[in-house]
């Protein structure tokens, strides 16, 4: 389900949004999804960029897009529907990578973003459907009532806001 960041008609040649993203901060939006029993929406991820575990639905906002357009596209996207959101985001985070990733020839991509926390909820009726994808590959959704131990690193910048779901 989950697609490459450079896979729509939205998106730069991933070798050209790569480079751009060595030179400038990159604004992204993360959704921190809920159903009505309360549980978190997670989806796994395992690239040279963030490494392996759980993570937070979300996207790279393209030129001349919204960050409504953006929620929306990535809720579709990567959870396979539209979300409602609250209007404010939760928090606006900047994430620098500053030690080095693996099997990452040049550690300057994507090192630098602003990320912007939306609090969303899915339709009452939502069933997540992962098709062929098994747990530990890319895109794999799950619900979690309170955080896994292994969500990614990065996810270190809210770790004020996760207090509350741990």
């Amino acid at each position: 389900m989950m697609k490459n960041m450079c896979e729509s008609e939205h998106n730069l040649p991933e070798e050209l949004f790569l480079h751009i993203s060595t030179l400038s901060p990159i604004p992204t939006v993360e959704l921190l999804t809920f159903d009505s029993k309360g549980r978190i929406l997670l989806a796994w991820r395992d690239d040279v960029h963030f490494g392996r575990g759980w993570h937070l639905p979300g996207g790279c906002i393209r030129f001349k897009e919204t960050i409504e357009e953006r929620i929306q596209r990535t809720a579709l996207e990567e959870i396979g529907c539209a979300v409602e959101h609250d209007p404010e985001p939760v928090t606006v985070r900047s994430l620098i990578f500053q030690e080095k990733r693996p099997g990452l020839r040049n550690q300057n991509e994507r090192a630098h973003q602003i990320c912007i926390l939306f609090k969303c909820r899915v339709p009452e009726h939502y069933v997540i459907d992962n098709g062929s994808l098994q747990p530990d590959e890319q895109g794999y959704l799950k619900w979690f009532d309170r955080l896994p131990e292994d969500m990614l690193e990065i996810y270190r910048i809210y770790q004020d806001i996760f207090q509350k779901y741990k």
